[in-house]
């Protein structure tokens, strides 16, 4: 078995203002958000852990450096950069959706085909990259421990892919600094899902 654990980067002052938060908004952790990650990382045992990942983006570096602690060398992965929603990236997301209300699903994310009302990179292109990541993540970590830090969107659409799952607007996100744990056979691909959005202080890892 693989264990993959996925996390979500530590709050930013766009997460905290409601802006849409996506490839060209570029912010580091706020103080917030360090405290989020430096909480997870006393819960969170990086021994037990073979190899890490990140996003090459500020808030997720900075949350895997945080949370590896020296510990193993983070390798930085460009397929885990958080969803570009072009021209939408910083703009509160009220003030699109009073533009755009059709662009938002029930939940208040944008759906499969806002994409259709910006200039922002389309689901279908995320799942790509997300499905290309995931399936050399499988191929090169056999019995190993795995961490995976991203982002809000790249996280459901990871989860999105991994399970099958239609439309990404069935899977929620998870919050800054929340957690996602799996077990996936090497053999089949096939992925079992531990726990969702599990935040610190908490048990990450299961015997």
């Amino acid at each position: 078995m693989i264990e993959v654990y996925i996390v979500r980067h530590g709050e930013t002052d766009t997460n905290k203002e409601q802006r849409i938060n996506g490839a060209s908004t570029n912010l580091p952790l706020n103080a917030v958000g360090i405290k989020q990650v430096q909480e997870l990382q006393q819960s969170f045992a990086i021994q037990k852990i073979n190899r890490v990942y990140s996003s090459p983006m500020k808030r997720a570096l900075q949350t895997a450096e945080i949370l590896n602690n020296g510990y193993h060398q983070i390798e930085v992965d460009e397929r885990l950069q958080e969803i570009d929603y072009g021209d939408w990236d910083g703009v509160a997301a009220q003030q699109v959706y009073q533009q755009y209300p059709q662009a938002f699903d029930d939940q208040g994310y944008l759906k499969d085909n806002y994409s259709d009302y910006c200039r922002g990179e389309s689901y279908a292109h995320l799942g790509e990259r997300v499905q290309s990541f995931w399936q050399d993540l499988i191929a090169n970590n056999a019995h190993k421990a795995v961490l995976v830090v991203c982002h809000g969107t790249v996280s459901r659409s990871l989860i999105q892919t991994v399970f099958g799952i239609d439309e990404i607007s069935q899977v929620m996100q998870i919050r800054n600094a929340g957690v996602i744990g799996l077990r996936v056979q090497e053999q089949t691909g096939k992925a079992f899902l531990l726990y969702y959005n599990r935040v610190a202080p908490a048990e990450f890892f299961h015997s």
